[in-house]
């Protein structure tokens, strides 16, 4: 492939990755350390295709959380993470076991609640900077 065109193509991608980092910081300003510092966008010369990399979990920001998520999935969750950290304040009469299936169901059943209530909707940002700003950086970088 021509040199120059390899350079286009390189620029674009170097623009599209700051526009995609400049997107998901103004739009979900919580995602400036890790979440932003992963997205690379790598033009490939061998497989002429512009790849776009980043964190595992930022797809679940573009495309949301797959549904249903059930109490007993929460509770799993909830229990893994817990059982290393719960130190519950001692409660007369209940065992360690009781205080942290108590907080377990508790918590799962309120997380199932609010993700059937409020979510788990996308918020794209590889999609609207495909969308808003492409065509500019391509003309910018032609």
């Amino acid at each position: 492939m021509d040199k120059s065109i390899n350079k286009t193509l390189h620029g674009i991608a170097i623009d599209l990755q700051e526009a995609l980092k400049d997107k998901l910081t103004r739009e979900h300003g919580k995602f400036t350390g890790a979440g932003q510092a992963s997205i690379r966008v790598i033009w490939d010369p061998e497989e002429s295709v512009i790849k776009i990399r980043m964190a595992e979990y930022l797809k679940y920001l573009e495309f949301g959380i797959p549904n249903p998520t059930t109490p007993e999935e929460l509770e799993d969750w909830v229990r893994q993470k817990m059982l290393s950290d719960f130190n519950p304040k001692p409660v007369k009469g209940k065992t360690r076991s009781e205080q942290l299936n108590a907080a377990v169901t508790a918590i799962s059943q309120n997380l199932a609640e609010h993700i059937s209530l409020y979510g788990p909707n996308p918020y794209p940002f590889i999609r609207q900077t495909m969308h808003q700003d492409l065509q500019n950086i391509i003309n910018a970088n032609s």
